[in-house]
């Protein structure tokens, strides 16, 4: 005799199969192209130009926005530069890491196919350049590293987005209202998108403290042996939605160093805060126009 299930049995049957059906799709994701190591690998060893050159001129899409951002506003050039060896030379051997560490990571945030996309995208740039801001002030090392962790810490956005999609005219808008974003993802779908990241992240095998802080950024204190760079990921995040509220000129939440168990391990002031956003306003633009999805 086949029994019949309890409401709460169907949710959880059908929170199950959701979760399994959504880490299958992010599971699928193409590899983290390899160029980007490579090229970081050619410039840490001090490789001639010529041989940087020759690996990155057949991606024609790095090569692309290696070109324009040397002729972006954020360098100010006043001449063009036509040639992918004088924009190397241009950009400089960290900044060259980091525009092929983008190029490739854009790749999976769906291009300007819908503003929630060019949105999602854009966040992560400004994350991304608040962390390079952040870590020079602190003088901490691995400047990539947490360049690469805070970029891509909303990867498990670009799979999520979808579901989003399917649910926020449901009940995902009313869990929103009632509780944080997190909590919300979770009771909506059974899984929240710092989860997932993290699932993304070790499927591409990427270092342990990269995956930790993308699986942690909101939650800091969970990373345990990682609990500094994902920390920092936290604060560029937390620095950087601030900041694009104010650009759009929408209600500002504020940030309280003060309040924030976070913020004040890290000894971080108000008036540190307002410095780092000072700095981002003066770069942001230019790069992240340069940078975007096509």
């Amino acid at each position: 005799m086949i029994r019949e299930l309890s409401e709460h049995e169907i949710d959880a049957l059908h929170y199950e199969l959701l979760v399994k059906d959504i880490v299958a799709v992010a599971e699928k994701l193409p590899p983290f192209p390899d160029i980007a190591w490579k090229v970081s690998h050619l410039v840490k060893t001090m490789a001639p130009v010529k041989e940087i050159e020759d690996l990155i001129k057949y991606d024609q899409a790095i090569t692309a926005k290696i070109l324009k951002l040397g002729n972006s506003v954020y360098y100010g050039r006043q001449y063009s530069i036509r040639s992918l060896k004088d924009a190397i030379l241009l950009l400089g051997n960290k900044r060259l890491i980091q525009v092929v560490i983008t190029a490739c990571a854009s790749r999976y945030f769906g291009g300007r196919r819908s503003r929630d996309d060019r949105q999602l995208w854009e966040h992560s740039v400004t994350t991304a350049l608040m962390s390079e801001i952040v870590s020079r002030k602190f003088n901490r090392g691995g400047v990539l590293t947490l360049y690469t962790a805070a970029l891509l810490h909303d990867i498990g956005n670009t799979v999520l987005s979808v579901y989003f999609r399917i649910y926020r005219q449901s009940h995902l808008r009313k869990l929103w209202s009632e509780c944080d974003a997190i909590s919300a993802e979770r009771r909506a779908l059974g899984i929240d998108h710092q989860e997932l990241g993290g699932i993304i992240a070790r499927n591409w095998k990427f270092p342990a403290d990269i995956s930790a802080a993308i699986e942690h950024h909101h939650n800091p204190e969970k990373a345990v042996h990682y609990w500094e760079i994902t920390s920092m990921v936290y604060l560029a995040d937390l620095m950087a939605v601030s900041f694009e509220e104010r650009n759009a000129k929408l209600p500002d939440r504020g940030i309280d160093p003060e309040a924030d168990p976070i913020l004040k391990k890290l000894s971080i002031t108000r008036k540190m805060i307002d410095d780092f956003q000072a700095e981002l306003g003066t770069v942001a633009q230019g790069i992240i126009e340069a940078l975007g999805p096509e």
